[in-house]
């Protein structure tokens, strides 16, 4: 867990693969993403095999939530180095987002 990310010897099963149970989401948001059926089949697949592994040394995901957010942010990271110096993008503009001293009448 060098990374800091929630990866462990943990299942998204929970007590099918003998695992611990997975981390709870916390204040964490749900994304809007929509992913083919073979894609999202896959990425099944692959957080099912890699919590199999047995080896101390693997970063293994504890859920495929842990999984999804350990690749964005690997790729937020890459694109920020590669397009924008290193540096998080700037903020966008938000529709309810409540900027500056409230007005007055």
């Amino acid at each position: 867990m060098s990374n800091g990310l929630p990866f462990g010897k943990g299942s998204i099963l929970g007590k099918e693969l003998g695992g611990q149970a997975p981390v709870s989401p916390g204040t964490k948001e749900k994304i809007p993403a929509y992913v083919a059926p073979d894609v999202m089949n896959r990425l099944r697949n692959t957080v099912v095999a890699m919590q199999r592994i047995d080896d101390e040394d693997a970063e293994v995901p504890v859920s495929l939530s842990a999984y999804v957010e350990a690749a964005v942010l690997e790729r937020i990271r890459r694109d920020e180095r590669e397009y924008n110096g290193g540096k998080p993008f700037p903020q966008r503009r938000q529709k309810n987002l409540k900027t500056g001293p409230p007005v007055t009448k």
